[in-house]
């Protein structure tokens, strides 16, 4: 486990980015929900949980197929947006809970198949993440979870801190974290312990960052990532409206020609109990 806090765990930044999260991320993480989805062979009729659910990402696109959705999250904010996607498409077998995905609030062996996409990678304990799926999990049930790989393989990720960088030069590079779910290592591992069988870890590379212009894409970023919202209420409004000019400036100089889409790998980590 990462013994550094990782700011993402708290639920601040989660509350902070939700109505632009699900305006902007929540698009761009399409088709990996979708990969993650299509690997797990969903029945119809399966009742199916989602950790870490946000504004209803994954949940959405499985609720007309599935028997009951169930999505927990800890940021009130997130489940907010969640519910209005949800009463716009009409969804009445989809039921949320605002509560620590840790200590799940499920009886043993309620669900068919569980996903967590971009959500327990940050858990402060994933081992009480993981063990806690595999506890309400049927006999012969899956999960499916995502974890971004290391910035390095992924251009969308080095633009996004390379701009956050300019603002704030004093932040440190990105290093890959060998104890956390970017090392596909230890995401088997920790899967395996947890108790889940033929656990298979791979890479999920999609160019899912549009790029149409530079003022756009960087609008985009400022809505819908936690690690910029955080770093715009620190600096204050003042401050931030002064340095915003530096990330515009390194994005016009290191961006491709555009119009482009930006790659990211992610780790897609599949088991079944």
């Amino acid at each position: 486990m990462s013994k550094t806090p990782n700011m993402l765990s708290a639920i601040e930044p989660w509350d902070l980015v939700a109505a632009g999260y699900a305006e902007t991320t929540m698009q761009m993480f399409a088709p990996y929900v979708d990969e993650a989805i299509a690997a797990s062979h969903l029945k119809p009729g399966a009742a199916i949980l989602d950790i870490a659910c946000g504004p209803g990402t994954l949940a959405l696109k499985v609720a007309r197929e599935a028997s009951v959705v169930h999505g927990i999250d800890f940021s009130a904010a997130m489940l907010d947006i969640f519910k209005q996607h949800a009463g716009r498409a009409g969804h009445k077998n989809i039921v949320m809970r605002h509560g620590d995905a840790q200590a799940l609030p499920y009886a043993d062996e309620m669900f068919d198949a569980a996903f967590s996409i971009f959500g327990l990678m940050f858990f402060p304990d994933r081992r009480k993440g993981f063990a806690e799926i595999h506890r309400t999990l049927k006999a012969g049930g899956s999960l499916a979870v995502t974890s971004w790989a290391p910035v390095s393989q992924s251009p969308a990720m080095q633009i996004m801190f390379g701009a956050i960088r300019a603002i704030k030069p004093d932040l440190p590079e990105p290093q890959r974290v060998i104890d956390s779910l970017e090392n596909p290592d230890t995401f088997k591992q920790e899967m395996q312990n947890a108790g889940f069988k033929k656990v298979t870890i791979q890479c999920v590379r999609k160019a899912a960052f549009p790029v149409t212009s530079v003022p756009a894409f960087w609008e985009g970023m400022v809505k819908g990532s936690a690690p910029i919202q955080m770093l715009k209420k620190n600096l204050g409004e003042n401050l931030w409206r002064e340095k915003e000019p530096l990330a515009l400036n390194y994005l016009e100089r290191n961006l491709p020609s555009l119009p482009t889409a930006l790659s990211s790998d992610a780790w897609l980590g599949l088991g079944g109990k």
